[in-house]
């Protein structure tokens, strides 16, 4: 396939990636063309995708009051702080009995406690995790993103679970927050505002941790801890959302451009899928993170089901 027709065929792939509005397909549409007719033609994939879903992720802030942020952070924060942290134990007592590696376990657990790759790409300068280690942990995390993807609403249909009970379940079991706004979109606009802003809850997690870590490596610097700025800007946009008051007209847009950004990032993510990155995987890891896993999404799936 000559340069243009690999052009063509992105370009059609984003566009009808846009269009649907369907995450899962998005995804995999993206992982396809990857492992077909190769990674995706743009240098800056990777941060096209990450300003998509950071975009799609403020603007849904404007179709959510604050007062409603609040409410719904007041009602779970505590419920939320206790998965992180039993998911935080549960991982470094995991890394010392599977005997992984230990810089990897630390990246994993991390990134399945707070927020998947965000927490990784941010911890890993602090703990000087070597590139190896950092890829191998992502390819792990995204591949279960992409399976949550397609499971959790297949059983949230199942269990009847219902619009905030899904969007709690996935806000605080899913890794990365463009599988947790997949997800819940999935489901409903209701799931996809509550999974939206309990997800921001966990992402603050980020300050303590990268804190402690830096602490234990004798290098506590404001230059480690980077905490993603569309956090402040989906607060922001929140309090605007409340002060104007938008009708149901203009939120309903909102919510449209945003899960469209929402696509567009996850057709961007499985665009850089490559076999060789699964090749590198250390079965110990894989067992780890299968673990830890399952384990907060049983006990997280527990909780919305009988809070």
């Amino acid at each position: 396939m000559t340069k243009t027709h690999t052009h063509i065929a992105y370009l059609m792939g984003a566009g009808l990636a846009i269009y649907s509005q369907q995450a899962a397909l998005a995804l995999f549409l993206g992982i396809g063309l990857a492992l077909t007719v190769g990674a995706a033609p743009l240098n800056d994939a990777s941060r096209l995708s990450r300003g998509a879903l950071q975009s799609g992720v403020v603007i849904l802030g404007l179709a959510l009051p604050f007062r409603e942020v609040v409410t719904l952070g007041s009602a779970n924060g505590a419920a939320v702080s206790v998965m992180v942290l039993a998911t935080l134990v549960s991982g470094l007592i995991l890394l010392k009995l599977l005997r992984t590696d230990d810089v990897s376990g630390k990246l994993l657990t991390t990134g399945t406690a707070v927020c998947g790759g965000t927490a990784v790409a941010t911890l890993a300068p602090v703990i000087k995790a070597e590139n190896q280690q950092v890829a191998q942990t992502l390819t792990i995390i995204f591949v279960l993103n992409g399976i949550a993807i397609l499971l959790f609403p297949a059983i949230g249909h199942a269990l009847g679970l219902s619009q905030q009970q899904f969007g709690m379940w996935a806000a605080v079991a899913i890794h990365d927050t463009s599988s947790v706004v997949g997800a819940a979109a999935a489901y409903g606009d209701e799931a996809l505002t509550t999974a939206a802003t309990l997800k921001i809850l966990r992402i603050l997690w980020l300050i303590p941790v990268i804190i402690v870590a830096s602490y234990s490596m004798k290098r506590i610097s404001a230059n480690e801890i980077r905490i993603p700025l569309f956090v402040a800007g989906f607060i922001i946009a929140s309090l605007i959302g409340g002060y104007f008051q938008f009708d149901g007209g203009v939120t309903s847009l909102f919510s449209l451009i945003s899960k469209s950004l929402f696509g567009l990032a996850l057709f961007l993510i499985g665009s850089q899928m490559s076999l060789e990155s699964l090749k590198t995987i250390c079965p110990r890891l894989i067992g780890m993170a299968l673990v830890l896993w399952s384990a907060l999404s049983i006990s997280s799936l527990y909780w919305v089901t009988t809070v």
